[in-house]
């Protein structure tokens, strides 16, 4: 064994060894045989990867463990558990959120295929033991998968996948049956290689990988092409630091901090099964920034079953498509742009429209407008221009009038308010051109309509750096504003990565803000830059070598 497989196959075997070290082993114990977790529980779904990754290294020749009576033990003992707490259908828990669930049976099941595929490599007859524990495991399990539901749309895809491997195994047709109930949906992946979820941080590569998992079930290209589409677009969420833009994520990665580590093996994956030697080379790129970073990526057991993939592409001349981009996602309502050292995010329908990074350092910014029922500028176009793109929004002025005949209650809450007629005026526009430049972006920002409305340009940094101006500098702290009158402002990071921004503006201090209202982070700094409408400010925004 040579390369990634053999160093991530080391790392398995020390993770077994910290398995075995969690192992509830009190047979008195109502979680006898499973892992306790580092907040004192033990997850039954948890266990099913867990088993499986004591499997794949029960059954690998090159592994310290293979065919241990240590790990054999483990084993037994994980096995009684999942049959104790699998329920009555065959589905196990997840216990933060769902009770006999088929997604989360489907992606633990998904992780114990791995371990029988490499079972049916090991041609020792002391492992033989291991074959009908797992059949039994895969195939009740696949009997509570079949028969259950989901919550959101990666989990058609877990189970649909899980199901048509399940059939292959135990020749139960009906299983490949209800995995084309869950296909014939057609796949919910737009035209800009972005799924529904639009989380880049967690559930694109949760579906790539289910997109590869139906591959190889099915040998149909729709699913690999759909997973090469989405890894595509991947290149355009990467930041200068390396790590993955999640802003605009509809699920829970949203504003993580997230590396493309688990995108390691699928990059991999992908460029085998398509002979992209490109996207082996990206999967090569993972690996060293994981290790550059001390972290390793995931995929030891896909290494194991495909050691042809160990290294492949890994030597091919490889220009990172990531350090430059230029693309408007108009179906997933965002712009991304990278030249080099810094990326510009900007977004439809979001108050917290902007994002810059240069290096390390983070910028976003909102604009508070507040007028009737609207509290800050939230762009409803996202448009190309000539020399960059284009967000415009508007917030109508309006007031309710008293209806025309008495109401039937006098409950303001149970009126139908929605019903009023309603007395309107001419609203605010506003309008943000983004001009691009290779060292940032030029903002002109401009508004019509209601004059004397107070307005704040609200930018969110992260603390630990230091801001400048020609009149003061200043540590930044956690949940700290200012308001800057003039003049040019330098941010520093941590790590020396620099924005400049200028040139700064302010006409009042006025600070009150009305529920609904995108809020003042406090875990950023904030910088405001006032003025009263009509508006008609020029910022630019770029970064800037350490100094």
């Amino acid at each position: 064994m040579r390369g990634h497989a053999a160093q991530l196959l080391t790392r398995l075997d020390a993770h077994i060894e910290r398995l075995m070290a969690r192992q509830v082993l009190d047979e008195s114990s109502g979680d006898y045989g499973g892992f306790m977790e580092d907040d004192l529980h033990v997850e039954s779904r948890q266990c099913g990867f867990d088993l499986s990754a004591l499997a794949c290294g029960y059954v690998t020749k090159d592994s310290a463990h293979y065919l241990s009576e240590r790990v054999k033990a483990a084993l037994t003992a994980a096995l009684a558990y999942l049959r104790a707490h699998q329920r009555p259908g065959g589905c196990v828990d997840l216990l933060s959120c769902n009770v006999a669930s088929a997604p989360d049976t489907a992606f633990m099941i998904n992780a114990v295929l791995n371990a029988w595929w490499l079972l049916e490599r090991c041609e020792d007859a002391r492992a033989a033991w291991l074959r009908p524990a797992l059949l039994r495991l895969i195939d009740s399990a696949a009997s509570g998968i079949a028969a259950g539901g989901f919550h959101t749309p990666n989990h058609r895809w877990a189970i649909a996948a899980c199901l048509l491997h399940c059939a292959k195994i135990t020749g139960r047709r009906e299983l490949a049956a209800r995995a084309r109930v869950y296909l014939r949906e057609g796949l919910d992946i737009n035209e800009d290689g972005e799924f529904a979820e639009r989380s880049a941080g967690n559930y694109n590569q949760v579906n790539d990988e289910q997109m590869l998992r139906l591959y190889m079930a099915t040998g149909d290209r729709t699913f690999l092409q759909a997973a090469e589409k989405n890894l595509e677009m991947m290149y355009c969420y990467i930041d200068p630091d390396g790590s993955v833009f999640t802003q605009n994520s509809t699920r829970q990665d949203m504003g993580k901090k997230v590396y493309l580590d688990t995108y390691y093996k699928l990059y991999l994956l992908a460029g085998h099964f398509l002979g992209r030697e490109d996207f082996g080379a990206m999967a090569e790129w993972i690996y060293r920034d994981c290790r550059s970073r001390g972290t390793w990526p995931d995929g030891v057991e896909w290494l194991l079953l495909l050691p042809q993939m160990d290294g492949f592409g890994a030597q091919a001349p490889f220009a990172p498509p990531f350090l430059r981009y230029d693309r408007l996602f108009e179906h997933s309502d965002i712009a991304r742009v990278r030249r080099g050292g810094f990326s510009l995010t900007l977004m439809r329908g979001k108050p917290n429209f902007l994002y810059f990074q240069s290096g390390a350092l983070p910028l976003y910014m909102a604009i508070y407008q507040n007028l009737c029922d609207q509290r800050n500028f939230v762009p409803e176009t996202l448009q190309r221009t000539e020399r960059g793109f284009r967000l415009s929004g508007r917030a109508p002025v309006w007031y309710y009038q008293p209806f025309d005949q008495k109401p039937q209650t006098s409950d303001w809450w149970r009126m139908d308010n929605a019903a009023r007629a309603r007395l309107t005026a001419e609203g605010l526009h506003t309008l943000v051109e983004a001009e691009l430049t290779e060292e940032g972006v030029n903002l002109h920002i401009r508004t019509q309509g209601v004059d004397r409305l107070p307005v704040r340009v609200e930018i969110g940094l992260l603390p630990g750096g230091r801001i400048r101006t020609q009149h003061f500098t200043q540590l930044m702290r956690a949940g700290e504003q200012v308001t800057i009158l003039d003049g040019d402002i330098e941010i520093t990071g941590p790590r020396g990565d620099a924005i400049d921004i200028a040139p700064a503006f302010g006409c009042h201090d006025i600070r009150a803000r009305m529920g609904g209202a995108y809020p003042l982070s406090d875990a950023c700094y904030t910088v405001l830059l006032t003025d009263y409408t009509p508006v008609d400010r020029t910022l630019s925004i770029r970064a800037r070598p350490a100094r």
